[in-house]
């Protein structure tokens, strides 16, 4: 991991790229396989047999296999992913591994892929084609799920704000859907009754599937047969559903769909992903504010970990708006000072949404207790962000390492650790506590950056003024 922070890049980055890096070879080899047939006995016999070889360890495969081969291979990767080999010297063995392991998924899955089609499966007449899928792209004018899916994720790799992260979950949730119709289904055979049936799926989804030892490679229709195991929550089943409908409303704007499906098709919180979180109990939150104040504390060491929690407890801010905070996202307005929560000035900063972009009044706590101090040194210092040692994660945006120190030392440190007491639950301590002063709900959610109820809310009325937002914040109190 040292190597990985001398060569500037982030693990879960380099899993990103090897990550993609395989998806198209895997969509390539699927490809093949529906054009040649059912792989041959030598063939499944081959691959079985690497798979032995690479799950012996990274340094007995790539030994077994030679220097020159290992050298060829990331020739190969970094001619298609663009890296510098000079850049990446350093963390060759760490690359090595994660192709290794990608290419064990990789097989896994082709292997799966070709299982499936030694056998016919009627227990769902619906699903099975009429014609073959050659027959019917030409007949419905429309592409496979497969074709769209990948431009789908080519227009949005460019044009979106997505993260590696969040490129890499939904292309796993539309694998799903790709396994179940078939990757050369025709779009314009995928009909309202079809998205039911996929629904359906989710529903009986094992919950870590990936993870199941007893499920590695098994076919997704004998998966959603297995009784004995735990299901995956409604909200993840959400999640899925969610993202289809993204695909589906794109694909149909875009003539690659005859219709936009899963909508509404939302199932209901109750389960494991619908538990209600509670604000922090008011001793816990004293004892926060007091290790974050005391000059003589010993519960933080950096600043930037003391300000960014003061200015969660005061804002009701999201952990990756408070991190990614510019200096110049501080700024004073006809004698207030405010927080500018936006996405401009760094290319990398994210707001949740359109409504997340406001200007919210510095709490007169934070004032005194010296935010306006802090912002003149990292100014002096030459700084154009508040926390420059917060570093961008892929996934997580520049909050990681707040979010990691405030829910496994901070709290842990003070033993007041609990599902209430992380660091998303100052946000929620901070609602509650205004909502408990008469603080109306419409201004409340333009504070914290929610989507305001009703259609009056919603469309005519874009905001509160600073001294409206003012008066609303001071009434958090300690």
């Amino acid at each position: 991991m040292d190597q990985v922070e001398v060569a500037n890049m982030d693990h879960s980055e380099i899993r990103a790229t090897v990550y993609k890096y395989f998806r198209q070879q895997l969509v390539d080899g699927k490809q093949r396989i529906n054009q040649t047939g059912p792989l041959s006995s030598q063939k499944i016999e081959h691959y079985q047999q690497s798979l032995e070889l690479m799950r012996d360890g990274n340094k007995t495969y790539w030994h077994s296999l030679g220097s020159e081969y290992a050298r060829s291979e990331l020739a190969s990767f970094y001619e298609a992913t663009g890296l510098s080999p000079e850049h990446c010297h350093d963390i060759q063995p760490l690359i090595l591994d994660e192709i290794r392991k990608a290419r064990i998924g990789a097989y896994e899955a082709i292997l799966s892929h070709a299982k499936g089609l030694e056998v016919y499966d009627f227990t769902d007449a619906t699903t099975q084609p009429t014609a073959s899928p050659d027959d019917q792209v030409r007949l419905s004018g429309h592409p496979t799920i497969s074709e769209a899916v990948e431009a789908f994720f080519r227009v949005h790799e460019k044009s979106s704000e997505w993260t590696p992260g969040t490129l890499q979950k939904r292309r796993a949730i539309l694998d799903i859907a790709i396994e179940w119709f078939g990757p050369n289904r025709s779009m314009g055979e995928i009909r309202k009754r079809d998205a039911s049936d996929l629904k359906e799926v989710l529903i009986a989804l094992p919950a870590n599937r990936s993870k199941v030892a007893k499920l590695r490679g098994v076919p997704l229709r004998e998966m959603i047969r297995v009784d004995d195991l735990p299901k995956i929550s409604n909200a993840t089943i959400n999640a899925h559903l969610s993202v289809f409908k993204v695909f589906w409303d794109w694909s149909e704007k875009h003539d690659y769909a005859p219709e936009a499906l899963f909508q509404n098709m939302a199932v209901g919180k109750k389960g494991s992903g619908s538990k209600q979180r509670a604000p922090f109990t008011q001793e816990a939150l004293e004892l926060a504010y007091k290790a974050l104040t005391d000059p003589e504390s010993k519960f933080y060491e950096k600043s930037s970990h003391r300000w960014a929690t003061l200015i969660a407890m005061f804002t009701g801010a999201r952990l990756n708006e408070i991190c990614q905070l510019q200096i110049n996202d501080i700024v004073e307005d006809n004698g207030l000072w405010i927080f500018d929560f936006n996405d401009n000035g760094d290319e990398l900063k994210r707001i949740k949404s359109a409504a997340g972009r406001r200007c919210v009044p510095l709490h007169s706590t934070l004032i005194k207790l010296g935010i306006l101090q802090y912002r003149e040194q990292m100014i002096a210092h030459g700084h154009d962000r508040l926390f420059p040692d917060y570093s961008y994660h892929p996934k997580h945006g520049y909050g990681d390492k707040l979010s990691k120190w405030f829910n496994r030392t901070f709290v842990k440190a003070l033993d007041i650790k609990s599902e209430a007491h992380v660091f998303h639950g100052l946000r929620h301590t901070f609602t509650t506590r205004l909502g408990q002063a008469n603080v109306a709900t419409e201004v409340i959610q333009f504070i914290i950056g929610h989507e305001r109820e009703g259609v009056t809310h919603r469309v005519y009325m874009h905001g509160y003024s600073a001294e409206q937002c003012k008066e609303a914040v001071e009434q958090f109190k300690l």
